[in-house]
């Protein structure tokens, strides 16, 4: 099997996307060093931030522009390869020479770059104790955003902001436009309210008007008109086809009435309470006197 160190800076084909592999470095960067790496990865409880150097980015980019780059150790620890329970795993380029990362207390602390089996970080460190990670290209899993420069960052984070602005805007226009619209239905509601308020308003006082004026014109005995339809009631029963002569009411003091007969005189009504005359044309008119209340 083949090292990791060898698909270093190559292009390299995992979950079938092509690539380029570059050194990166977990845990803080020196402060010399500071302005020559960007972050690929954000702190997490299993590890520090993860930084890759500028430089690897843009010479990688110029020999392969069509590959996307990444970081070492990001790539093992999103495969799951780095094991936090060991202290010192290392990804060997030569029999002395390598990669190495330091894990403490279930976490990853640090990694750096040993040589004739030396650790700068610390002299303690020693090959036989350390771990040497080996996989297959089929075992590595790419995280999901791969390493870009400051200045792209810098411009994907201006694009989130305006993009976060222009939500707002959104927010806040439709906000206003409920808002609007809200207050738009109310007033017409409170109108429309207001308008059978003051239509009822007006029916009220007409009916108090009405009320005083009944109270001030009230009848001081109760028309009794009982009889005198009782006799119209004869009439029409005897005379079908009598009528009314015009508008006439119980109140005129006599009722003019007539009706058409083939009988001659003797159709005539006799009853004492109306007088009748006869037309030789067959035209019987009536007078009925009315009581006066």
């Amino acid at each position: 099997m083949s090292s990791l160190a060898d698909y270093m800076k190559r292009p390299i084909t995992i979950q079938g996307q092509e690539l380029v592999l570059v050194p990166d470095l977990v845990g803080p960067v020196p402060i010399s060093e500071q302005h020559q790496y960007v972050e690929s990865c954000p702190a997490t409880n299993t590890c520090p931030a993860i930084h890759v150097r500028e430089t690897d980015i843009e010479e990688m980019r110029e020999r392969y522009p069509d590959h996307p780059v990444y970081g070492l150790w990001h790539v093992l620890i999103k495969s799951g390869l780095v094991s936090f329970k060991r202290t010192l795993q290392v990804v060997p380029i030569t029999g002395d020479d390598g990669y190495y990362i330091h894990c403490d207390l279930g976490r990853a602390e640090y990694s750096g770059i040993y040589e004739a089996g030396f650790f700068a970080a610390d002299a303690g460190f020693s090959l036989d104790e350390a771990l040497p990670i080996e996989a297959s290209l089929d075992q590595l899993v790419l995280p999901e955003h791969e390493a870009k420069l400051a200045a792209e960052l810098r411009f994907e984070r201006q694009m989130i902001t305006r993009q976060s602005w222009s939500y707002l805007a959104i927010v806040l226009v439709l906000v206003l436009a409920t808002a609007f619209g809200v207050n738009f239905g109310l007033a017409t509601i409170y109108a429309r309210a207001h308008q059978q308020v003051e239509s009822k308003t007006a029916m009220l006082n007409s009916l108090q008007t009405g009320l005083d004026k009944l109270r001030t014109t009230r009848l001081t005995e109760v028309p009794n008109n009982h009889e005198d339809l009782e006799r119209l009631a004869i009439l029409w029963r005897q005379y079908p086809n009598i009528e009314t002569q015009g508008d006439q009411t119980l109140a005129g003091g006599d009722m003019m009435l007539q009706y058409n007969t083939d009988h001659g005189p003797d159709s005539v009504p006799q009853y004492p309470w109306v007088e009748s005359r006869y037309d030789p044309k067959g035209i019987v008119t009536l007078r009925m006197p009315v009581k006066r209340n």
